[in-house]
Parts: C-alpha cells; structure tokens; sequence
C-alpha cells in the first residue's frame, strides 16, 4: 500500500481516505468532493488525489472492474472493527445559504434571523437539515447494533430483538438477509449518503431503528464517544421525531410488520424483492466476516 500524500492535520487525511474508498464504492458526493480537493490542494498533493480520482473514474467506466472495486471497497469498511467516520463530516448541519427572503447565509444557520424563527423552520427556502453528521453517527450506530442482535440471534438461537416479532418465525437464512440489510443501510452512510432502502426488508429495518431512536431507547454513551463529539453539531442533531414523520416515514405496509406479534407467511420474496425502479444491491456481496 503506497502513501498518497501528507497532510499537516491527521483528521484531513482521515477524510480523504474515506472519500477515496467512498468514491471506489460509487459515492456521488465523495467523487464530487475529491474533485473539489484536488483542485484546493494544488501542487503534487493535488495532483496525487486527482490521479486517483481519474484512476477510480476509470474503473468504473469498465463495469466488471467497477464491480470488482466497489466489493472490495465494500468488504474493507463493513467488517472494520472501527469503521472511519470521517465522510459523515460532509453532511450539512444547515440549509442556510444566502436565502432571497431573509437574507440568511450559511455561517449564520438562521440563529439571528427573525424570519426563521428560534429554530429556523419558518422560512420555506431555508428548510430544515434532516440527516446531519452527527444524526448520521447515531443511526449508523444504531444499525450496526441491530445487524449485531440479528447476527446473534442466528448463531445463538436465541431471540435477541435485532428484528420485529412479525419475522420470528421465519429461516435463519431469512434473519441473515435481515442483518445484511441494517448493514447496507449503515454502509450508505459511510459513503456520505443518506440510506434509502432498495426493498421492503430494508424498509422496515430503517424503520425498526428509528422507532427505537425516536423510543429513547439508545444508550446515551454514544454521545460521549469520541468520535461523535469530533463530527460538526447542529441544532437540527437527532431529531428522529422530524425523520420519523418525514424522511424516514414508514409506510402502511412497514407499519404493519412492525407492530404485527407474528407472521407465519413466507416472507422471503416479499421482503427482499427490489422496488421497482430501485437498482437491486450487488448479489454477490456477501455477509460480514
């Protein structure tokens, strides 16, 4: 493994490594911000990364190698034991940005702004931030601890609550996808997206969690961890009652699995069918390690 460059603050090469295996991994806004870095670099730092970002463009001109690049990719940052979390930094913690109406710049996030209001909601071009940094940390942890409920439950026989009491009765093949599920939606995120579930299982799996996080039922250690006190705060940090009912709204038919005690239909087709429109996760990604 060759050095890329080096950086004065270690947090700036932690971000661009991050970004590196985002982009290999098809991450839109981490190829974007790569381009972005290179250009502010300048000088043979920036030329690194931006031989890098042609090589990564490259491989995923050629669909086998982007396949190839993606799985690997892949793989490394969903079986670290502590994966890095520096591409959550890039997610906003304001809508602000010079709004015609109240005159509002980023900087400000609306704070002074007698338009916005106390908590910035009453202007309609500034909007609202849904998922920021540190929403992003939280569910991610919050994602991985169920995929690692669900993974125990399989190996123990013993029901751990990583999924709804509706899927109880089902395989433990069938609780393996599941635990694959919560780990593709956490993976979403380190790649600097907010998740959108590709099927029914990862539906109800996002809405598994966030009932849970809109419960209070997290352990409130996480908010001590390092890793999250680093990440940028905003005002709009953890509102899962917002995503709850906006973003990350379960529909009639995820509320249904959610609060059904059992169901004793094979729900394998049902579950891990791609929605229509929705492009279908790579088969061959495997479980974790």
């Amino acid at each position: 493994m060759n050095a890329v460059a080096t950086f004065d603050a270690p947090s700036e090469a932690h971000t661009v490594a991050a970004a590196l295996n985002a982009a290999l991994q098809g991450g839109y806004n981490a190829m974007s911000w790569l381009h972005r870095c290179a250009s502010s670099q300048g000088g043979p730092r920036g030329k690194a990364i931006a031989d890098l970002v042609e090589d990564i463009e490259a491989r995923h001109r050629d669909a086998e190698g982007a396949q190839t690049a993606h799985k690997a990719a892949r793989t490394f940052a969903a079986n670290l034991m502590h994966p890095g979390f520096a591409m959550l930094s890039l997610l906003p913690t304001t809508a602000c940005g010079s709004c015609s109406t109240c005159g509002c710049t980023a900087a400000e996030d609306c704070l002074e702004c007698s338009v916005c209001g106390d908590d910035g909601r009453d202007c309609e071009n500034c909007g609202i931030v849904e998922v920021t940094p540190r929403t992003a940390y939280v569910l991610h942890h919050e994602l991985r601890e169920k995929a690692d409920r669900t993974y125990l439950t399989v190996r123990s026989g013993l029901w751990e609550y990583g999924v709804p009491d509706s899927a109880d009765s089902q395989s433990d093949w069938f609780l393996l996808h599941c635990a694959r599920a919560y780990d593709d939606l956490a993976n979403d995120l380190l790649i600097g997206s907010v998740p959108k579930p590709r099927c029914l299982a990862e539906s109800v799996a996002l809405g598994y969690a966030t009932s849970d996080l809109l419960d209070g039922t997290l352990d409130d250690s996480v908010y001590e961890h390092a890793a999250y006190r680093e990440l940028p705060a905003s005002r709009y940090d953890n509102d899962w009652e917002s995503l709850a009912s906006g973003l990350f709204a379960a529909n009639d038919k995820v509320h249904h699995f959610l609060n059904a005690d059992t169901i004793e239909d094979d729900l394998w087709k049902k579950w891990f069918t791609a929605y229509p429109g929705s492009e279908p996760r790579d088969r061959d990604r495997g479980f974790r390690c």
